[in-house]
């Protein structure tokens, strides 16, 4: 499906390309006399199918926005996906407009659209149909919701969502290590306790049963990575800092995302109604006499996250050059959450 005007100037673009070589198709045919005439007529019909496909979705996408938006069907909530793309469509709003309408990135709202809403939560459906004026019932639509897999209720979190208001909120300071408490944890306003990596799971699934808000969850390790323009790995904006730099796919950096990959693939199963938000938490750039612990560093992370002090840093703002290449560090693993926003801690 079209979804927006640079899609469907692409897809216009590809149509004509395909109707121009089928044109031509018969004078470039005579110069390839050692092909069978069979296997000709085979590509042919090839380029024929595929012009119209791709005039199929030119067709919907100018219909679409001329339709009335009420019309739209939206029967189940298997059909929400599509019906939520084709009323913004119908209702003459860009991607751009919904996510004002949203207060969320226009990013975001691509990244939506592109995967079915596949990662949003049942509070984010509502608020996207609220936001285009689409009405269903809404009882009978959360039995199916129960129903989805729980790794599609993890969903990134961005800067407008760090506040101390905006849910509850888990800290988390993560290690790997056979015996030792390598991992520091805070709930909320509580106080901070260092835990072993086996026990990280049972405390955040607790938090994910019993929390009736939105679900802040905020990780010390890198939940994005970065590729250059010819494919190979680079760093991100906040992993250096003058000569010193903490890039993602050095020996720690690695080692501390195979942990949290681990950790939120088995996140990914807890089944959980409620919607949670992945922040990422950075404080790698300490003064080089400081002492600090797991404990430290979440408490750290948490006065950035309520206010007190450090930055957040959001999709925009991660990219060393303009044409790096963005993506979650768990794409790879069939886990895609997304660009979270980076809670970063300065102490300097």
């Amino acid at each position: 499906m079209i979804t927006n005007e640079r899609q469907y100037r692409i897809t216009r673009k590809k149509a004509a390309d395909f109707a121009r070589v089928i044109e031509e198709f018969d004078v470039a045919s005579t110069e390839r006399a050692d092909v069978h005439p069979r296997l000709l007529r085979a590509e042919l019909d090839g380029l024929r199918s595929q012009l119209a496909d791709l005039r199929e979705e030119l067709k919907e996408y100018e219909d679409l926005k001329s339709a009335d938006p009420s019309a739209i069907p939206v029967g189940s909530f298997e059909e929400l996906a599509d019906g939520l793309i084709k009323a913004r469509i119908a209702s003459g709003l860009s991607q751009r407009a919904l996510a004002n309408r949203l207060e969320i990135k226009e990013q975001q709202v691509q990244r939506y659209e592109a995967t079915r809403y596949g990662s949003a939560s049942y509070q984010r459906l509502c608020e996207v149909a609220r936001a285009l004026g689409i009405m269903w019932n809404q009882h009978d639509w959360r039995r199916d919701e129960r129903q989805r897999h729980p790794g599609q209720m993890i969903v990134p979190g961005d800067r407008h969502q760090v506040r101390r208001d905006s849910g509850r909120w888990v800290f988390v300071d993560i290690g790997f290590s056979r015996d030792k408490r390598s991992c520091g944890i805070v709930i909320d306003d509580s106080e901070p306790r260092e835990v072993r990596y086996g026990d990280l799971v049972s405390e955040i699934a607790r938090e994910m049963e019993k929390c009736p808000s939105p679900l802040n969850l905020l990780i010390e390790a890198p939940l994005s990575i970065a590729f250059n323009a010819n494919g190979n790995p680079t760093g991100r904006k906040i992993e250096k800092r003058g000569t010193q730099h903490r890039y993602w796919y050095e020996p720690a950096g690695a080692a501390v995302l195979l942990a949290t990959m681990h950790l939120l693939r088995r996140l990914h199963d807890v089944p959980s109604s409620r919607e949670v938000r992945l922040f990422e938490g950075f404080a790698s750039f300490k003064p080089r006499e400081a002492r600090s612990s797991h404990a430290d560093d979440v408490l750290n992370l948490r006065s950035v996250a309520w206010g007190e002090k450090g930055t957040i840093v959001d999709e925009d703002g991660l990219k060393m050059r303009d044409d790096d290449i963005l993506q979650s560090a768990f794409a790879v693993s069939g886990m895609d959450f997304g660009i979270p926003a980076v809670v970063v801690f300065e102490d300097f």
